[in-house]
């Protein structure tokens, strides 16, 4: 006797691929048949009948009838509706915050700004998180005008008149400044807007976004560091969470919380916070040209067009190390970064790293780390494979 495959909605309409590939690929390891029209049409299919829905219904209160009135299991992928009795899953706005906050304080920023995407209860969670992990080192935390109002208003927005806003709101803070950005979408804006004001990024502003999305990341005038927010696995576990109701199990009582993964660095931080604009503009070059193996202080120097002197005076006094082993460091870095996320030979991460031959990796790396690039490798994967990431069950709220 064939067991019937179960037949699951996809009620997701305008949010990241992300949430597709985490139900499909639940699906295939269950053999579910999942209906993902509205990916790509946006509309509602009326008449359909199966057996379950995994929806992110947003502000949409023709989409959030459609799913309550079905009688189907259900269970959506955002806390933004707390109004909705449906089972939730959702990101950790949380450690979102915390993350974000971690990561420009590492880089000894002291002014900061929050730029949201509207007056949701989710901005208001990230935002909140973030601030209060700097304030905790002394710091408080401006905020920067909405890319929009309410999303639930289908209001004209006077486009111009924000960006007037947030160009002046921009000009007008202390620099160097980190902007923590609701999301890619809202931080590639504020790049556009430092852009239009002539403010150099990452050198006077440094933008972090959330979601990693390499088509605002990438695509970005300045490549756009992110918060990986995990929304395959959010969008994974509600698949699993919706398998459970349809076998007759209840819903828990308490909404499911997924961590962020990491964070990308790109060039929209990846620099530290310098009151000297020349030291800033040698940390750029440096972070642009660290895989030449030509690199060296001429260039460097040439670049800021400053003199070898003062400009060597200038990092000591501002990072405590030379232009030397500035370069030294930020090969380093990346040399770390790619053992732990490629499975690139140590050969190939010297030459793209700037090393000229592989000998003088394993010679700096060794002195530096007390170990081979080899060990370092395994001891991160030994680290990263003692389990994955938790799951945190937090009250259920409006996000």
């Amino acid at each position: 006797m064939s067991i019937r495959r179960r037949n699951v909605l996809l009620a997701i309409t305008d949010t990241h691929h992300g949430f597709l590939k985490g139900v499909i690929r639940y699906a295939r390891e269950h053999d579910w048949h999942v209906v993902a029209d509205m990916v790509y049409t946006a509309k509602i299919p009326v008449g359909w009948r199966g057996d379950g829905i995994v929806s992110f219904i947003g502000y949409r209160n023709d989409l959030a009838d459609f799913v309550l009135s079905s009688g189907l299991p259900a269970v959506e992928i955002s806390f933004l509706r707390s109004d909705l009795p449906l089972p939730k899953i959702g990101g950790d706005s949380e450690k979102i915050g915390q993350m974000a906050a971690e990561h420009f304080l590492e880089r000894g920023y002291r002014h900061y700004a929050w730029a949201p995407f509207s007056n949701s209860g989710l901005n208001v969670e990230r935002h909140e998180s973030f601030s209060k992990h700097l304030a905790k080192e002394g710091f408080s935390c401006h905020q920067l005008p909405p890319l929009d109002t309410d999303t639930r208003e289908s209001l004209p927005r006077n486009w111009s008149a924000r960006r007037k806003e947030l160009i002046a709101e921009l000009k007008r803070l202390p620099k160097p400044l980190a902007v923590f950005a609701y999301n890619d979408c809202v931080a590639a804006d504020v790049i556009h807007a430092c852009e239009g004001a002539r403010i150099p990024v990452p050198e006077s502003v440094a933008v972090l976004g959330v979601d990693n999305d390499p088509l605002f990341c990438e695509l970005s005038r300045v490549p756009l560091s992110s918060i990986c927010h995990d929304l395959e696995g959010m969008a994974y576990e509600a698949a699993a969470l919706l398998d459970r109701l349809m076998s007759g199990k209840k819903a828990p009582g308490k909404s499911i919380l997924i961590p962020p993964k990491g964070l990308a660095t790109r060039r929209s931080t990846d620099i530290l916070a310098m009151d000297n604009l020349q030291v800033a503009r040698a940390l750029r070059y440096i972070g642009d040209h660290y895989a030449s193996p030509r690199l060296d202080v001429t260039a460097i120097v040439k670049s800021t067009r400053s003199s070898r002197r003062p400009l060597e005076r200038a990092f000591r006094r501002e990072l405590q190390r030379s232009i030397n082993e500035e370069i030294v460091r930020t090969r380093l870095s990346k040399v770390r970064l790619l053992l732990t996320t490629t499975d690139m030979a140590v050969g190939e991460i010297a030459l793209a790293t700037g090393f000229s031959r592989p000998n003088h990796l394993y010679r700096i790396f060794r002195k530096t780390f007390g170990m081979t690039p080899k060990i370092y490798k395994e001891a991160a994967r030994r680290e990263e494979n003692k389990g994955t990431p938790g799951r945190h069950d937090a009250s259920q709220k409006q996000n």
